[in-house]
């Protein structure tokens, strides 16, 4: 073969393979926005903000699904992919979507073992599902250690901290406190948080957390309208 020939076939070769680096690349670029408007969705059926309409659960699923097998190492498509299975597990009241979620949940640890949100949903699983041992409470403490600060932490562990602080143990407690003080800050969570200690009539132990003195007010009157507040 000439130096020419090999020349030309080497050229091609590049400009072959352009093409499917240029491919590959709109691929994701698609991906990635197809996860945005999927992940928004299934946040705010999460959340409780919005409701999915007939077959609109499967249809997301499958596209994210997809994402996943494209975007193979993206936590936040893991994370939407979880929500959307626990969304669907409530809806369809099968356990078959909350095994599916711990799935999808392990392999964000597997990529990152410390990952807040991860840990904060495993938790809210295991709470919802009424199977929170002792595994439980070692997640408890590493996300109360990584990411206490976090509002999506705040917003799915902080219920759990008010529902069970009766059965948690002291040095959860003493974790919990930034968390409790950080989220009555915030309108927001300050609302979360409140409707879950009325509910849990569990008033009393978070007196400490206040942030101010307005806090401070609104939980002595809490404290005072809540039928058998709990004494810790």
């Amino acid at each position: 073969m000439s130096s020419h020939a090999g020349f030309r076939v080497l050229r091609y070769s590049i400009m072959a393979l352009g093409v499917i680096f240029a491919i590959m690349c709109a691929q994701t670029g698609t991906a990635y926005v197809a996860a945005d408007v999927a992940s928004d969705k299934t946040q705010a059926w999460f959340d409780g903000d919005s409701l999915p309409a007939p077959g609109e659960i499967a249809s997301i699923q499958q596209q994210l699904e997809t994402i996943n097998s494209v975007l193979i190492d993206d936590a936040q498509v893991k994370l939407a992919l979880a929500r959307l299975y626990i969304v669907r597990g409530q809806t369809d009241t099968s356990k078959i979507y909350y095994e599916a979620a711990r799935k999808v949940l392990s392999d964000v640890g597997l990529i990152q073992p410390s990952h807040y949100e991860a840990l904060a949903l495993q938790i809210f699983l295991d709470d919802f599902e009424d199977t929170f041992t002792q595994a439980s409470h070692t997640d408890l403490v590493q996300v109360l250690n990584v990411g206490p600060f976090e509002k999506a932490v705040q917003q799915l562990v902080g219920p759990v901290l008010i529902k069970r602080w009766g059965e948690l143990p002291p040095d959860i407690h003493q974790l919990a406190e930034p968390l409790i003080k950080s989220a009555l800050r915030e309108r927001s969570t300050k609302e979360i948080l409140f409707h879950y200690m009325q509910q849990y009539h569990t008033v009393t132990p978070f007196m400490c957390c206040s942030p101010n003195r307005e806090t401070s007010a609104q939980l002595r009157v809490l404290e005072a309208t809540t039928p058998n507040a709990v004494v810790q």
